[in-house]
């Protein structure tokens, strides 16, 4: 399969992240696919920023390495993208004549041209040169000029009329300057397609719409980088299923309202980043003790402290899976790609429900800001119970006299539920420890049965089905581990070795805590060699499964340069190697 991968750079007002969007979806309007990686400066809103699309005619849900075509705005702090966008000798580069010098940092040799894409647009009376170098590059992607205007318009629809028009019209004008200096590289080919109009979602949104489908109903959010996303597109969906969104005054107050709701026996959730689950953690121990149903999505960015909050990496994997107070058994789930973030939030969302308790969800920077081309998505079929007042009074089996035993100590650990305004179920719900009637006790023997309780009604989860996703080959002599975003990359890097004849296998962990021993166990015995890869400083996951017993060899890395297939198929070598 042909893929080809382009950068846009510039800086702050130029519109590089705005013409990679319209760029991907004419693109996909064409039949492409593709998937568009955002880059921001660490200020995150008005400094300089970058775009990267990797295109082919079939779905990409990882970036794939070195850059194929440079597109150049402005080259101010170009410099700071170096990592992220990988030159090679047989780069192609196109700037704007108004980009200013070109840095040193751009190695001798590469083809470089420049043309005048804010002259073209300043001839038509716009300032908008990102648009002229859309129509440009659209045009040798093979999109039609009604693709195209079908973006713009798509893009600019809060305008007006005569805006979008004169942007349509500098669009045109690009494509007619491909026609007379066409870019000397072979465009991917788009497949025969003719199914439904094709998807362009980010890890961010369809996480918001699997939390929704699965019956989330009250969210409270604080923004925070890179989680924002997913907030303000739940803003404008939660209402029209009957739910509502709150924005709190802080992270600590976003969790105890949805503790709160949760409590109330409406599906909630909120979603945060690094920071934030840290500020988080005395509330998720609330959730645990009382057994209140909770749901945290962590979209990942580099750390510690307000870190890299615009770069994706996978060192929040501590924090999530040790980082609460006492001993509060609790479920941390991944999503390993930009469309799995649908599944694993809606999976989460069920899971928390069912057994009335904390699901936080990793995700990252680059499965929640990337945009992906996808084939439309069927709904998961998870769902949450949603409580109500009016439900049936207890069974006799919970009631004691006029008490109510919230806290059964039942055979699979999860007790029967009441909400406020239920007939006979009154009960106190808090941080205290407590007895199978709920009523604060200081016992050594309350406390140890409701802490197996609590850790009892978690362990069946391990044998689950959705523990996680494999790709198995036919005598594979190597297995790759991994979790979160680097599942994609690592089956990129399963079909690069399979190329050169060494076979592997790639086993991506959705459920990280409870562990699915057994799993992962067979899926090791079943090869010579094994490889565990993620993206931070300290191998966390790997000291995590070696805390098991488990035996491999570790790498890891922190960001924020993203993986490459390139990168895995390297180290799997190191190990035939060695």
């Amino acid at each position: 399969m042909k893929t080809l991968t382009l950068a846009m750079t510039g800086s702050g007002g130029t519109g590089v992240v705005a013409l990679g969007e319209m760029l991907l979806r004419s693109a996909a309007r064409t039949g492409l696919f593709g998937i568009l990686c955002k880059t921001f400066g660490p200020q995150i809103r008005g400094g300089e920023s970058a775009a990267i699309i990797r295109f082919g005619p079939r779905p990409l849900a990882s970036f794939g390495g070195e850059i194929d075509l440079l597109l150049v705005l402005d080259w101010t702090n170009f410099q700071r993208f170096a990592d992220e966008i990988p030159l090679k000798p047989s780069t192609v580069v196109i700037g704007d004549t108004a980009a200013g010098a070109r840095p040193a940092s751009i190695p001798e040799g590469l083809s470089v041209a420049s043309l005048d894409f804010t002259g073209l647009a300043q001839k038509m009376g716009s300032t908008h040169s990102n648009i002229a170098l859309l129509g440009y590059v659209a045009a040798w992607l093979g999109c039609d000029s009604a693709q195209v205007a079908a973006s713009v318009e798509q893009r600019l629809h809060k305008h007006s009329e005569d805006t979008i028009a004169l942007a349509q019209q500098v669009a045109l004008a690009g494509a007619e300057l491909a026609g007379t200096t066409p870019i000397p590289i072979e465009p991917p080919m788009a497949e025969q397609y003719q199914g439904e109009e094709r998807w362009l979602a980010t890890g961010n949104q369809l996480a918001g719409l699997g939390a929704l489908e699965a019956g989330v109903r009250f969210v409270a959010a604080y923004p925070i980088t890179p989680a924002s996303d997913a907030l303000e597109w739940m803003a404008g969906k939660i209402e029209s299923v009957g739910g509502h969104l709150m924005q709190a005054e802080d992270e600590l107050a976003a969790v105890n309202m949805a503790i709160g709701a949760g409590y109330g026996g409406v599906p909630a959730m909120t979603a945060t980043s690094g920071p934030g689950l840290a500020l988080m953690s005395e509330a998720m121990g609330l959730a645990v003790a009382s057994e209140t149903p909770l749901v945290v999505l962590n979209v990942m960015r580099g750390g510690p402290s307000t870190g890299i909050p615009t770069k994706a990496e996978q060192s929040d994997f501590n924090l999530a899976v040790y980082g609460l107070h006492g001993d509060a058994p609790h479920v941390v789930m991944s999503a390993l790609s930009v469309e799995d973030c649908h599944h694993v939030m809606a999976w989460a969302t069920q899971v928390a429900s069912e057994r009335q308790t904390l699901v936080i969800v990793l995700s990252d920077q680059f499965l929640g800001q990337s945009i992906q081309v996808l084939a439309p998505l069927p709904t998961t079929g998870f769902k949450a119970a949603l409580l109500s007042p009016e439900a049936e009074p207890p069974e006799s089996s919970q009631m004691q006299g006029e008490r109510y035993f919230r806290y059964l100590n039942t055979d699979s650990g999860v007790s029967p539920m009441a909400v406020p305004g239920q007939a006979g179920t009154a009960y106190t719900a808090d941080g205290l420890e407590h007895s199978q009637a709920a009523i604060p006790s200081p016992k050594a023997a309350d406390h140890e049965l409701q802490l197996d309780k609590r850790e009892r009604k978690l362990q069946s989860l391990a044998d689950s089905d959705q523990w996680g996703l494999q790709s198995i080959l036919p005598n594979a002599r190597v297995l790759v581990l991994c979790w979160g975003s680097l599942y994609p990359i690592a089956l990129e890097a399963q079909r690069l070795l399979q190329d050169q004849g060494v076979i592997v296998n790639v086993v991506g962990v959705r459920l990280l805590s409870p562990l699915p021993l057994e799993f992962i166990q067979q899926s090791m015995d079943a090869v010579d060699q094994v490889l565990v890869v993620e993206q931070n400083h300290l191998g966390q996951f790997a000291r995590y499964l070696r805390s098991f017993g488990l035996s491999f060899v570790s790498y890891h890395r922190p960001g924020p340069r993203l993986f490459t297939p390139v990168e895995i198929l390297q180290q799997v070598e190191g190990l035939n190697r060695a």
